[in-house]
């Protein structure tokens, strides 16, 4: 890797100490408005260009926005392609690279919404955040220039799109709903109508109640704008692929008829003249996780795709594997393909007790056959992550999770894999894509911030500065990793971020912040709230305890149904290497978490009172009471059962457990409509710390879901940790104190 973009960590001279903190240029939380984060990289078709997805804030309208960049390969300048409030996001190239369509949430243009049949289309109700407009396809003449051109007009948006290979038509998966389902969401959005819920996953975070509107693929026209509708399955269909030729179209569905109480996602194929229908795996895979849609092989020959061996575990790797197309088995239609191939569905949980009862509860899809895959990393013992291109007939890239950090993969047909990016310790890949020859990743450094590279034998040379102008001038702090040993002599990795300065043996107060999932991972890489803390002065320790992906399935799957107590024992022995170390205080240690992180954070209290002050943000308090009013219902089944059946085991794993020991002053976060992690769960904690005297506040984010989605909203929370700290002897917010939202006057009682 070149100098220009080495990932060394940059230490001061040792005589620099952190009171020149006050004289140099810090992180405002108002930078956060001069923050421009690329994602979603991809090339044009000879390589020379890449489109990239830019995400930015904007202040006045408080609203998180993305725009499309155009970025020269060869190193030439960077030109912005959308302005304003609408954007776009998902861009692809036409073959030819003359088109780059996107999706954009923009009003329709006028000649297309003539296409609409304004008296069937539900509007959502007035006032509603589902009333913004749809995401549609929107093509730009890169060639010629001009105002970008309306593909479709899918009364209930695209969710994602392919181009054909002689880029005359663009197929796209949509919601379909038929004529009694049109009167209901109509009935429901426009006139208050009461919600009919019969699925078993009835709601799910950012989507809000579920009905049992199917998913279908569609073929559009892009000069014409004529539409037809390629599936009509009794099941949804999603992520389309052309294959190489353009004869036919695979998809990812699941069709047990009951895939709420499930993850069998299987590959199919249809002809693009829908006459006929291929079915390339057999109810045994979870194909397409993370929202990747097939990938075939350049001579049409083979499908790649990642999938666990085991549908319904989270906590197992996700292996790249391969299907061959002379493989495939006929379908005489989709809607016989309702339950084919399976000896029972399932679904159902028995009643009665067992000795053992999650495994009772674990009532799955039995096929009657095992898929033909080829599995290309069966010994790997890393999960793949996604972003599957192929380089030619027997090779793909992909990213694959490797201890800390998503690195960029090249996997052959015989089983060969190697890392070609991020060089050393530090930085992690965001995305790829590899077109003729060329590949470009976005790679998120700490000293650096995530930018565009182009990567090759040489190494990654850097192609974009979306981040220079806010890190310019800015002494970062130093990142360290650590090999922990925890108490049952597991080794754990943990990131470590000091103030610019900082001398090893100095003692600063510690924030531990404990990422979510609980199957993900900490990055070496570049996080806003990471710097801002530890350019104010605190050390920042990034734990990447079991259950966190990367490190292997065994390492992953030690907590599988057992959260809370060896987590926690990872964690703290991150907390003691430091102060063996004498770089943590030991009077002012400080605890936070988002989702998992939350959780932990909950734990964390009920088993210590090491911690001076405890931030928990959107997190979970009792397991039995959750059940059913999160979106995670399949997942507490496979980990533990059913309550009914599992009470004691779900109370013993819940923070809840610990209740009577809580000490620690516990500022609390939650979305007021968060089906991750529910209000209630927050609500549950904050009645149980007032009613025990202990010092808490709760702060409810209005109509916010599990994520924190509004660039003012994740100020306010900034500012709120950072104050919550500083009121029980951590550092001050200094002129940030002012940021967020206004204070209620008075307060509720002493405690």
């Amino acid at each position: 890797m070149s100098a220009a973009v080495s990932v060394s960590v940059h230490r001061e001279s040792a005589g620099k100490v952190c009171a020149i903190l006050a004289e140099e240029r810090r992180l405002s939380l108002h930078d956060l408005y001069r923050l421009r984060y690329p994602t979603q990289p991809v090339l044009s078709p000879d390589g020379r260009l890449a489109a990239v997805s830019v995400v930015s804030y904007m202040e006045k309208e408080n609203e998180r926005v993305e725009h499309l960049y155009l970025v020269s390969v060869d190193g030439g300048p960077t030109h912005r392609l959308t302005r304003g409030k609408a954007g776009g996001h998902a861009p692809a190239f036409s073959p030819d690279g003359q088109l780059l369509a996107f999706l954009s949430e923009r009003p329709d243009d006028p000649e297309v919404r003539a296409l609409r049949k304004e008296d069937e289309v539900a509007k959502p109700a007035q006032g509603d955040e589902k009333a913004k407009d749809k995401a549609q396809v929107w093509v730009l003449d890169l060639a010629h220039g001009g105002e970008p051109r309306q593909v479709t007009c899918a009364d209930e948006g695209v969710q994602s799109f392919a181009w054909s290979p002689d880029g005359r038509e663009i197929a796209y998966a949509a919601r379909a709903p038929k004529d009694g389902e049109k009167a209901y969401l109509k009935a429901i959005r426009e006139d208050g109508g009461p919600l009919v819920l019969r699925r078993v996953q009835h709601k799910k975070d950012g989507e809000g109640y579920l009905d049992e509107v199917q998913t279908q693929i569609f073929l559009a026209d892009v000069e014409s704008l004529a539409v037809r509708q390629l599936t009509s399955a009794p099941f949804s269909c999603r992520l389309p692929a052309f294959s190489p030729s353009g004869d036919a179209i695979a998809f990812l569905a699941n069709c047990t008829g009951d895939e709420d109480q499930n993850g069998r996602t299987d590959v199919f194929l249809i002809t693009k003249d829908g006459e006929s229908v291929l079915r390339l795996t057999h109810g045994d895979v979870a194909a397409g996780l993370g929202q990747e849609p097939p990938a075939f092989s350049p001579d049409g020959r083979r499908v790649a795709f990642i999938s666990p061996l085991g549908p319904e575990n989270g906590y197992l790797v996700t292996h790249l594997m391969v299907a061959e197309i002379a493989d495939a088995q006929p379908v005489s239609s989709l809607e016989a393909a309702l339950g084919e191939g399976f000896a029972s569905i399932g679904g159902v949980v028995p009643d009665g007790s067992a000795q053992d009862p999650v495994a009772h509860a674990r009532v799955y899809p039995v096929p009657l056959q095992a898929s033909k895959i080829q599995l290309l990393t069966e010994t790997l013992d890393r999960p793949v992550l996604g972003g599957l291109r192929w380089t030619d007939d027997r090779t793909l890239l992909a990213v694959v999770a490797d201890r800390a950090q998503a690195k960029l993969a090249s996997i052959t047909l015989d089983r060969d894999v190697s890392y070609l990016a991020p060089e050393g310790p530090q930085g992690t890949v965001v995305g790829f894509d590899a077109r003729n020859g060329q590949i470009v990743a976005n790679i998120s450094l700490p000293e650096a911030g995530s930018e565009l590279y182009r990567v090759d034998a040489a190494g990654a040379a850097r192609l974009t500065g979306f981040f220079t102008e806010l890190l310019d001038g800015l002494d970062l702090p130093t990142m360290e990793r650590l090999d922990v040993v925890a108490p049952d002599g597991q080794i754990v990795d943990a990131i470590a971020l000091f103030p610019p300065g900082h001398i090893h043996g100095t003692a600063v107060p510690l924030i531990v912040e404990i990422h979510g999932g609980p199957m993900w991972f900490d990055s070496p890489g570049f996080e806003f709230d990471d710097v801002y803390f530890a350019q104010r002065g605190y050390a920042v320790l990034k734990v990447n305890y079991r259950g966190s992906i990367g490190f292997g399935e065994a390492f992953c799957r030690q907590i599988q149904g057992k959260w809370g107590p060896i987590e926690h024992a990872d964690v703290m022995a991150g907390v003691d290497f430091l102060l063996a170390r004498g770089d943590a205080d030991p009077e002012r240690l400080y605890i936070t978490g988002f989702s998992q992180g939350g959780i932990m954070t909950n734990w964390a209290v009920g088993h210590t009172d090491r911690f001076r002050a405890a931030v928990s943000e959107h997190g979970m308090w009792e397991y039995v009471s959750a059940f059913g009013t999160d979106d995670c219902q399949l997942w507490w089944q496979d980990d533990l059962g059913v309550p009914w059946q599992n009470a004691e085991a779900y109370r013993a794993i819940s923070p809840a457990s610990g209740a009577a020991n809580i000490h620690t002053p516990t500022l609390i976060t939650a979305g007021q409509e968060d089906w991750r992690c529910p209000l209630d769960q927050a609500e549950q904690l904050y009645m149980s710390l007032r009613k025990r005297g202990v010092p808490t506040e709760l702060v409810i984010y209005q109509g916010e879901h599990h994520a924190i989605t509004k660039p003012r909203r994740a100020i306010d929370r900034l500012r709120r940790i950072m104050d919550w700290f500083a009121r029980y002897g951590g550092l001050p917010s200094e002129a940030d104190a002012k940021a967020g939202y206004p204070e209620p006057q008075g307060s509720a009682s002493p405690i």
